[in-house]
């Protein structure tokens, strides 16, 4: 499945005379540990799209790398809008979407893998406009932790977002970047984490290094599941 971008405008065209879906995976830049691309939120909505595209249908968007204010806002090689400035990303996924309605697109499916409290508030927000007002494209948006029974909890770098990442582009992770130093410690994401210094420096949640591929096909068929059940509701 190819995302938009890469399409010619009749294969677009037949994409969505069969099926009138549009995916579009969001993301932010933010470094995740040093194991793990600064891309990885999106990378992994994109991925997961393509999937739930292939068996649902429609179009893939290339992804958003921009995401709205976290935590971990100042940490190294993480580019996040400010909180006050949510509306920017409100505002460029409306126009989005009052786009994509224009084509006749009945569905747009927005799927982040960025999911701050703020991209949350943004979310919200940009359902809340949608649906104001009479529209004849449906807007379903998903964020990842709101999917039920994970069988691995939502973290920052950590297990969840590893395991996931390999299991849909298995090339994107290189676990030979961090340290082996073992770690004994109560608080996943305490302050210790932002040390440079710390072995899982910039990892807020469960240690990745044991990670196993039946992790990551079990998270992301559990994942794949959800959002096909979601968007077919």
């Amino acid at each position: 499945m190819k995302d938009i971008s890469t399409q010619l405008p009749h294969e677009i065209t037949a994409a969505l005379t069969e099926s009138p879906i549009a995916w579009i995976p969001l993301g932010a830049i933010e470094f995740h540990g040093w194991h793990a691309p600064v891309g990885l939120d999106a990378l992994t909505a994109t991925g997961l799209s393509k999937l739930a595209a292939e068996k649902l249908g429609g179009i893939v968007f290339p992804p958003l790398h921009y995401g709205a204010y976290a935590s971990i806002a100042g940490n190294p090689l993480t580019i996040l809008l400010d909180q006050e400035d949510n509306d920017i990303l409100v505002r460029l996924l409306e126009k989005t979407l009052e786009r994509l309605e224009s084509f006749g697109v009945k569905k747009a499916v927005i799927l982040s893998g960025h999911f701050a409290t703020c991209q949350y508030e943004a979310l919200d927000e940009l359902k809340k406009r949608w649906e104001s007002q009479w529209r004849a494209m449906e807007l379903v948006t998903l964020m990842l932790p709101d999917c039920p029974d994970l069988p691995i909890g939502p973290d920052h770098g950590g297990l969840f977002e590893t395991a996931l990442l390999q299991s849909v582009n298995p090339d994107a992770i290189d676990m030979s970047r961090l340290s082996d130093e073992s770690v004994t410690e109560k608080n996943l994401a305490g302050a210790q984490r932002r040390d440079p210094a710390h072995p899982l420096y910039g990892i807020l949640g469960t240690d990745p290094r044991g990670v196993t591929a039946e992790q990551g096909m079990q998270l992301r068929e559990h994942l794949l599941e959800w959002i096909s059940e979601s968007v077919s509701e």
